[in-house]
């Protein structure tokens, strides 16, 4: 399909050809924006990964949650950016299939690195709470990880069905409205589209955001008790948890404004329409960013060892020093 002559139209059924310069002159910035982003995402997740299994790093549950957020950004890196972009400017019939590849890898994605950020937070939340019992294992992290790829690949399975090839009607103030290749809803399941839609914002992004938020709260609120020693031995890397939590907030929320307004926007304007995609790349940016973290965090991510454990501190004193053991310290009326 050729993107820069389209046809459409008026009121009056009458056909007319238009340049579509405007639009594909954008697009192409948006092409070329996504490409670039594409070889980071792929080179510095896939570097990640890498070193992560060949050192044999996952014997730490910090490692475990990277390792399961950088094999995420890689996919997008590797499947949903290049079937994007390949869809926008490509023709034919193999693009219903670079549709479905996009929508159901990014949701796939979408649904992996947030319930991953909360269950970190859950992690070292219950260290903190509970530093005399190994809640969490990581045997136990690596299950759960797992087990929201599990999650994320059955629940997702629906964007395959809803989403197909089409086209959208765009509005323009310089000429009448014409139509430009998408990745739309079916309209034959026109009647799921807002349940769909609806049940995807509040799964994939109201309640782990909700839910990563309770925690931080949880956090700073026993900032104020005898368990500020103990929140001070993980504050390094509970940083790491806040930067990946913005990132993600940031990356995906006008992604979820604007997948939830196709629905119902009809037709579009040409701005909206750029502006749609320019959330899309947005959101894939969040791989670039998470890089960026990983390299502030370099002495922490990727590592064996780290910080030493309070309990390790408090198994010394008490057997040498005769301080009180780390029980002792954290009684249940203290806690």
């Amino acid at each position: 399909m050729d993107i820069t002559t389209t046809g459409y139209s008026n009121q009056t059924n009458d056909t007319y050809e238009i340049s579509g310069e405007k639009y594909v002159r954008y697009l192409n910035i948006i092409v070329f924006f996504e490409a670039s982003m594409c070889v980071l995402i792929v080179i510095g997740n896939g570097f990640i990964i890498t070193l992560i299994a060949r050192r044999r790093l996952l014997g730490r549950s910090t490692n475990i949650f990277v390792f399961s957020i950088a094999t995420a950004d890689f996919l997008n890196g590797i499947l949903s950016i290049p079937a994007h972009v390949l869809f926008l400017v490509l023709g034919g019939d193999l693009t219903v299939y670079l549709c479905k590849c996009h929508k159901f890898v990014m949701y796939l994605t979408k649904t992996v690195v947030p319930y991953t950020i909360l269950f970190m937070t859950a992690e070292k939340t219950m260290r903190v709470l509970c530093p005399t019992r190994e809640i969490v294992t990581v045997a136990r992290c690596m299950f759960f990880t797992s087990l929201w790829w599990f999650f994320s690949a059955a629940f997702n399975i629906w964007s395959v069905v809803l989403y197909t090839k089409g086209t959208v009607s765009v509005s323009d103030t310089e000429a009448p409205t014409y139509q430009i290749p998408s990745c739309v809803l079916n309209s034959r399941f026109i009647d799921l589209h807002t349940a769909f839609l609806l049940t995807d914002v509040i799964i994939i992004f109201v309640i782990p955001t909700l839910a990563i938020f309770g925690l931080y709260c949880v956090l700073v609120r026993n900032n104020f008790t005898v368990l500020r020693e103990r929140i001070l031995t993980y504050f390094y890397v509970i940083k790491l948890f806040i930067a990946l939590f913005v990132t993600f907030v940031l990356c995906q929320l006008p992604l979820e404004i604007f997948t939830f307004l196709d629905s119902r926007r009809k037709p579009f304007s040409l701005i909206y329409v750029l502006a749609s995609h320019f959330a899309t790349s947005l959101y894939f940016t969040r791989g670039v960013w998470n890089l960026v973290i990983y390299a502030y965090f370099k002495h922490y991510v990727c590592r064996k060892r780290q910080f030493s454990s309070i309990r390790a501190n408090g198994a010394f004193r008490a057997g040498n020093m005769g301080a009180p053991s780390l029980r002792q310290r954290f009684r249940p009326r203290d806690r």
